[in-house]
C-alpha cells in the first residue's frame, strides 16, 4: 500500500526541514525524505554564514551552543588590491551547518513530521497535468517506493531533481543557463593564526584575476577556525575553483588542520520565473533562492520555505491545491526576498563585467561606503542619494564613464524590483509577465555587452 500524506518534502536541508516543520506545526501529515543517513542530514558544503535577521523574520530561535561556531559583527569587502575595503555592518552567525541542520530536523519531528532517511527521490509522480507524489528508492534495501501527497515540495537543492524532471511544456520545469551559477570550493580550517583583519568578520575579497565572476572569502568561525573558499562564474574558460583555491588562496594561511573540504554549485541569479504547478512547489536552491551577489542561500531558502508552507497550509485547509490556489506562493516569496533578488541580479551581472581597476576605484575612492552596500544589500536598490554623491565625486576623480553606468544600473535595478513586485495574481497573466521579464534582462545584457 502506498503511503499518502498531505505534503511530501523531498530534501532535508535547511529549506526542506523548515518547510516540514512549519507545515507539520499546523497539524498536517508531512513526510520528509532525504538521501543521507539520519545523523548526517544537514551536512553540506557551503560558506556556513547567515544574517541574524532571517531568524527574526521566520520566528525561529537563533543558533546557540554547538550550532553557532562564531558570530560576525559585519562583513568586510576588499578591493582587488587587498588594501582598500568597505565595512558593512550587521550581525551574523558562522554556523556549524551539521548541528544546525540536525536541530531543524528535530524541530520538524517534534511537530509530527515523519523523516525517511536514506531515501532517494528518483522522480515526481504525475497524473495528467498534476504532481501527485514522488518515486523514491530506499538506499538501504534498494526497494522502490511511491509516496503520494496532495502537495509535493522539491527541496532537492541545486539539482532540482523533481522540478527539472517534469514535462518540458510545464512552466515550472525550465533550467537557467549555467552562467547564472558559480562553482565553488571551500575548506573549514584550523590555522596557526587568524589574520587580524579577518577576526570577527565575514571577509569577501573581490578579484577578477583570482576569482572571475565571483570572489574568494574567509569567514571567521571563532578561535583559530576559518571557512575559506572561492567561487567563480560557471563559464567556459574560467578556472577550476579547486585548483585556483590551492594555487592562490590556501598559501595565504598557515594551516594546522583541515576539518572538512569540498565543492559545489551555487545559484547566483534571480529566482526562476515559475516555482509552482498543480500539487507542486519548489523552494531553496531548486528555485535559485540565493543572494546573487554573495551566493548566501541558507536564509533565502528558509524564507522560501516560509512562503511555501503558508501557501500549502491555506490550500489544504480549503481542499484545493491546484496551480491557481498555489500561485500565491510567488507573491509571498517575492515580497519576502525574490524582488530584491531580481534587483541584485542586475547588480551581479554588472559587477561580473567590471575590471579589477574599476573595482579598486569604486572601493578606494570612498564614494561608495559600507552603509551604501548594506542599504542595497537589504533593499536590492541603489539609492538616489548614492548616485548623486558619486556624481560629485566622479567629477573630481575623472571617472565620468562609471557615473553614467551607475545611473543606468540604478534604473535597471529599480525596473527589475518593480517587475517582480508586479508578478501576476493568477496564472493567466504569467506568459505576458514572463515576456516582459525576458525582455528586461535581454535589454540589460545588451547594455552590458556594449560597455
Amino acid at each position: 500500500m502506498e503511503p499518502e500524506y498531505d505534503v511530501v518534502v523531498a530534501g532535508g536541508g535547511t529549506g526542506g526541514a523548515t518547510a516540514a516543520y512549519l507545515i507539520a506545526r499546523e497539524g498536517l501529515d508531512v513526510a520528509l525524505i532525504d538521501m543521507n543517513p539520519r545523523d548526517l542530514i544537514g551536512l553540506k558544503v557551503c560558506g556556513d554564514a547567515i544574517d541574524s535577521r532571517h531568524f527574526d523574520a521566520l520566528g525561529i530561535p537563533h543558533p546557540s551552543g554547538a550550532e553557532s561556531e562564531g558570530e560576525f559583527v559585519g562583513v568586510k569587502v576588499f578591493a582587488p588590491n587587498e588594501e582598500d575595503h568597505l565595512v558593512v555592518g550587521g550581525r551574523g552567525y558562522a554556523l556549524n551547518r551539521h548541528a544546525f541542520g540536525q536541530r531543524m530536523i528535530r524541530m520538524a519531528e517534534s511537530e509530527g513530521a515523519e523523516v525517511f532517511a536514506e531515501h532517494h527521490a528518483v522522480a515526481p509522480l504525475t497524473e495528467g497535468n498534476r504532481v501527485v507524489g514522488v518515486e523514491v528508492r530506499d538506499l538501504r534495501s534498494g526497494e522502490a517506493k511511491r509516496f503520494r501527497a496532495k502537495i509535493t515540495v522539491d527541496a532537492t537543492g541545486v539539482t532540482a531533481k523533481l522540478r527539472t524532471s517534469l514535462p518540458g511544456g510545464w512552466w515550472v520545469s525550465g533550467r537557467p543557463p549555467r552562467e547564472d551559477y558559480n562553482v565553488a570550493f571551500r575548506e573549514n580550517l584550523v590555522v596557526e593564526e587568524v589574520p587580524e583583519r579577518e577576526r570577527g568578520y565575514a571577509v569577501i575579497y573581490l578579484s577578477q584575476s583570482i576569482a572571475p565572476g565571483g570572489y574568494w572569502w574567509s569567514f571567521h568561525k571563532g578561535g583559530n577556525r576559518l571557512n575559506v573558499g572561492i567561487g567563480v562564474q560557471w563559464r567556459e574558460g574560467n578556472p577550476n575553483p579547486r585548483e585556483r583555491y590551492y594555487g592562490e588562496v590556501r598559501p595565504r594561511y598557515r594551516v594546522s588542520e583541515v576539518i572538512h573540504a569540498g565543492g559545489g554549485i551555487v545559484p547566483t541569479r534571480r529566482p526562476i520565473p515559475c516555482m509552482a504547478w498543480h500539487g507542486f512547489m519548489a523552494l531553496g536552491d531548486a528555485i535559485c533562492a540565493a543572494n546573487p551577489i554573495h551566493g548566501g542561500g541558507i536564509g533565502p531558502s528558509m524564507l522560501s520555505a516560509r512562503a511555501a508552507a503558508e501557501t500549502a497550509v491555506e490550500a489544504l485547509s480549503e481542499g484545493d491545491w491546484s496551480l491557481r490556489r498555489l500561485w500565491g506562493y510567488h507573491k509571498r516569496y517575492h515580497a519576502l526576498y525574490g524582488a530584491k533578488q531580481a534587483g541584485l541580479d542586475v547588480l551581479r551581472m554588472y559587477m561580473q563585467r567590471l575590471s579589477d581597476d574599476d573595482l579598486n576605484f569604486l572601493i578606494s575612492s570612498g564614494v561608495v561606503t559600507g552603509e551604501d552596500v548594506y542599504d542595497f544589500g537589504s533593499r536590492g536598490r541603489l539609492s538616489g542619494e548614492l548616485v548623486g554623491r558619486i556624481s560629485a565625486g566622479l567629477r573630481l576623480l575623472r571617472r565620468p564613464s562609471i557615473l553614467g553606468q551607475l545611473r543606468r544600473l540604478k534604473d535597471y535595478m529599480d525596473a527589475a524590483i518593480s517587475l517582480y513586485g508586479e508578478f501576476p495574481d493568477s496564472p493567466e497573466g504569467f506568459e505576458s509577465w514572463r515576456a516582459r521579464e525576458a525582455s528586461l534582462f535581454e535589454e540589460v545584457e545588451g547594455w552590458l555587452g556594449s560597455l
